[in-house]
């Protein structure tokens, strides 16, 4: 049988905001057939809501537009495909400014094509509308549903799948703007489109998603947010954007341009895999991938690695949906102190602070010291840590100038020896924040349209999925080995020996962790129980928080999932860490016994 050459997919943004030439780079340097980008999180879609509230014809990533400005003659030249997520809580809207932009360059023979149904705002703020696609209940607790929130939803999306996409491009569209598609659901959908899978090709479904979720964070896979980074230090500037070359059979090679800088890996590639992921099952509306047999290796030549072994099963029915409500408001204040009786200034500060809003009508009053104080420092700065001041009210009289910035303000000269703060008074302004609700709804109730050249075309659900999966899978490692047959030990960072890459997911979040040998995951496997990572949590662990567990032993990784561990997540918590990014550094910060074998060369000591 001849099988067409695996299709080359650049990614050009990793998220809202990026590198503003990065597809200008990646189309003009690099030979690909398709371009996409990931321009969408939890978080913006939040923030798209709040500028779509103050006007209508916002909510969509003004970021694309401008890269796409740039980079459009060399698109329509060398027939490059693009597929972008930029569409957000506004698609129809971001679709006409990319067709003024092809019109204004003289490209407007390119073909462009929008995919809706994703938003379910209109369902979301009526009860009746909820009943007709069967509720929407909350992803990690299936007893609590938007009603049982208590917030009035502004708007919402669900996330999409690939097989609008996959239309629009057999219908001859260049270009393709989509809102809430999931991550890698652009890359499913051109890999599907250029090889022609059927909807139930799993395994080949499943390992497109695999390469759709490690390049779709951009540099995060060329040299980026790595633990073992220092080894790489030199020329680590300008990263490059990363590429998939997706095979026949869903097998992939993550690699880049070999002129841009950065680097590609078994070691950051691993990294890549474990972040944001929530277990060994990865769930998206075309494809259950059962992850746990990953193997990811380099290949014989620099900068290319190869990726396999996802296996693929039906989807369930129902997918993720994001439903965004108006929080409330906040405002705050940030102060600074060094030198010596830390803890007493900070008791000092804080009882003034909490008996000068003792009447206030807050909603919450959130006081945080975040740092240490090197001993005998060799600067101020090395000596100085800071405290957060951060408050919330349901209106925004709740937290007017009078009542918070002026009283805050006022309170600076009865302070502690050595005060400071920051005297940036806008944070101390209230603003508007959103709160999120992360749901379940039956995707195959949810209209799925293609808008292209004038026609309307309805996607029809594919029948075949399986049933919820219910609780994922949690469990300790299978053959613990004593942890004294691996001989005397050291009492060092984790990080010492392992590498590590934590993320989010509304409310939670999730840490991996990998070593370099089978023998040091012996040891990981063995050391690395639920009980200990709550201890390692230290003051972060609460009794709230739910940890799960799960092991991929072909690429020597113990993952964990912490529900209910962001503060209500990145949109509305009081965290400075509010989407997960630091807590994999903060515990491979902690100190514990590894085998001093393991030691002869370690990742990092301090």
């Amino acid at each position: 049988m001849n099988f067409k050459a695996p299709i080359v997919i650049g990614n050009v943004a990793g998220a809202m905001e990026d590198c503003p030439h990065a597809m200008l780079r990646q189309v003009s340097d690099a030979q690909v057939d398709a371009i996409v980008g990931d321009w969408l999180s939890e978080l913006n879609i939040a923030w798209n809501a709040i500028r779509k509230y103050d006007d209508p014809l916002q909510g969509y990533e003004v970021g694309f537009l401008q890269q796409l400005d740039e980079s459009i003659e060399i698109i329509a030249e060398k027939k490059i495909k693009l597929v972008a997520n930029a569409g957000a809580l506004n698609t129809q809207e971001c679709t006409r400014r990319v067709k003024e932009i092809c019109k204004e360059h003289g490209q407007h023979h390119l073909k462009v094509a929008y995919v809706e149904g994703d938003d379910i705002s209109h369902i979301v703020v009526d009860n009746a509308k909820q009943n007709e696609v069967g509720g929407i209940v909350h992803l990690d607790f299936p007893d609590r549903n938007i009603e049982s929130w208590g917030r009035q939803p502004l708007c919402g999306v669900a996330y999409f799948g690939a097989w609008g996409i996959v239309r629009a491009l057999q219908e001859g569209a260049d270009i393709v703007i989509c809102g809430r598609v999931t991550d890698a659901s652009p890359v499913i959908a051109l890999a599907a489109w250029w090889h022609n899978w059927p909807h139930d090709a799993w395994d080949e479904l499943a390992g497109a998603l695999l390469a759709g979720h490690l390049i779709e964070c951009g540099p995060y896979v060329t040299g980026a947010n790595f633990s073992g980074v220092r080894s790489y230090l030199d020329g680590l500037v300008d990263l490059a954007f990363p590429i998939a070359e997706i095979s026949h059979d869903g097998a992939a090679i993550i690699t880049k341009v070999t002129t841009h800088a950065g680097f590609i890996d078994e070691m950051n590639v691993r990294a890549q895999f474990l972040y944001e992921i929530q277990g060994t099952q990865y769930i998206n509306p075309d494809v259950s991938a059962d992850l746990k047999d990953v193997k990811i290796v380099n290949t014989s030549q620099k900068d290319r690695v190869s990726v396999s072994g996802a296996r693929g099963n039906p989807p369930p029915p129902n997918t993720k949906a994001i439903i965004v409500a108006i929080g409330g408001y906040q405002a705050e204040a940030t102060f600074y102190m060094n030198g010596l009786d830390l803890d007493a200034k900070e008791r000092f500060m804080r009882q003034q602070i909490e008996h000068a809003f003792q009447s206030a009508n807050f909603k919450e009053l959130s006081i945080e010291r975040y740092g240490a104080a090197s001993p005998n420092p060799s600067s101020q700065a090395l000596g100085t840590v800071f405290i957060r001041v951060l408050v919330k009210g349901n209106k925004k009289e709740d937290i007017r100038e009078d009542v918070f910035r002026k009283k805050i303000y006022a309170l600076r000269m009865q302070f502690y020896a050595g005060y400071h703060m920051s005297l940036d008074f806008r944070t101390m302004s209230p603003r508007m924040f959103m709160e999120l609700f992360p749901g379940l709804i039956q995707y195959t109730k949810l209209s799925h349209r293609v808008v292209i050249e004038d026609r309307i075309i309805d996607i029809k659900h594919h029948r075949n999925t399986a049933p919820p999966p219910g609780q994922r899978p949690s469990y300790e490692t299978e053959s613990p080995t004593d942890l004294g047959e691996f001989g005397f030990t050291n009492r060092v960072p984790l990080g010492a020996v392992a590498h590590a890459r934590s993320g989010d997911k509304g409310d939670n979040c999730n840490v991996g962790f990998y070593v370099r040998s089978a023998e040091e995951f012996q040891w990981l496997q063995s050391y690395l129980t639920i009980a200990r990572i709550k201890s390692l949590l230290g003051e972060d662990y609460k009794e709230s928080i739910s940890v799960e567990r799960c092991e991929f032993p072909k690429i020597w990784a113990v993952h964990f999932r912490f529900l209910d561990f962001l503060g209500g997540g990145g949109s509305s918590s009081t965290r400075i860490d509010m989407l997960g990014k630091g807590v994999a550094e903060y515990l491979r910060s902690k100190f514990v016994d590894v085998p001093a074998k393991f030691l002869t060369n370690p990742i990092s000591l301090g």
